[in-house]
């Protein structure tokens, strides 16, 4: 089916199209793509294509060898452990500054939340869980009010969002155990524990890092 754009941003929505396709593995590591078919895919001209294209290599999602082409970027073993590594890092800081800032309309929020994230994990949608996982996570980084660390998570999660596709049915036999690691941190955010929302954070992040880890369902090819 041909793709239709209705915005006034072709090159933005192009872009986000593109991106939601590298993130949920439809555009797998290794992929060709030209901005001549992806023109012709949306009915519009190379110019915004090749716009998007220089956004989703700035976010690393592609990347173009000169008279070869662009392809969609590779994932090594070696990069998911150093994003998760840094990732431990940055919320951390995110959960301090939030600490201080968050209200009770806030907790509620994050507590909507769980609850859509275990329903989606109840039914197998891992599109919804995905989608709910980000908004929990993203809320808190709101909630930090740090502009530069803001951006910094929506370069972080795309990359983590594409491990989760590529990997995420292998390592989780059910999807309410994707959901079921965040009460820890919900209810440290409920009692006002900064040091046991630190310490839930870390475990999950870490037990989630362990599993893509050991039974990461990347190919061979794809973690070099």
């Amino acid at each position: 089916m041909k793709n239709t754009i209705v915005n006034k941003s072709l090159s933005d929505q192009i872009y986000e199209s593109l991106r939601e396709s590298i993130i949920k593995g439809e555009l797998r590591p290794g992929d060709r793509i030209t901005e001549l078919e992806i023109a012709k895919n949306f009915g519009v001209s190379q110019a915004p294509v090749r716009e998007a294209f220089l956004r989703l290599a700035e976010d690393e999602l592609v990347i173009s060898h000169r008279n070869k082409g662009t392809f969609v970027s590779n994932i090594s073993m070696d990069e998911i452990d150093e994003l998760y590594s840094f990732r431990i890092h940055m919320e951390e800081m995110a959960l301090k500054r939030a600490f201080e800032r968050i209200t009770e309309e806030d907790i509620k929020t994050l507590e909507n939340y769980y609850q859509e994230m275990m329903k989606a994990g109840e039914e197998n949608d891992l599109d919804g869980l995905r989608n709910t996982d980000v908004n929990f996570h993203t809320h808190i980084y709101q909630i930090a009010d740090h502009k530069f660390m803001y951006h910094v998570w929506r370069i972080l999660s795309s990359k983590l969002n594409r491990t989760w596709y590529l990997t995420s049915q292998v390592y989780f036999t059910n999807l309410s155990e994707v959901a079921s690691i965040h009460e820890p941190i919900v209810k440290a955010f409920q009692q006002k524990d900064l040091h046991g929302c630190i310490e839930a954070f870390k475990n999950h992040v870490n037990y989630e890092k362990k599993q893509q880890l050991l039974r990461s369902g990347l190919s061979a090819d794809e973690t070099q």
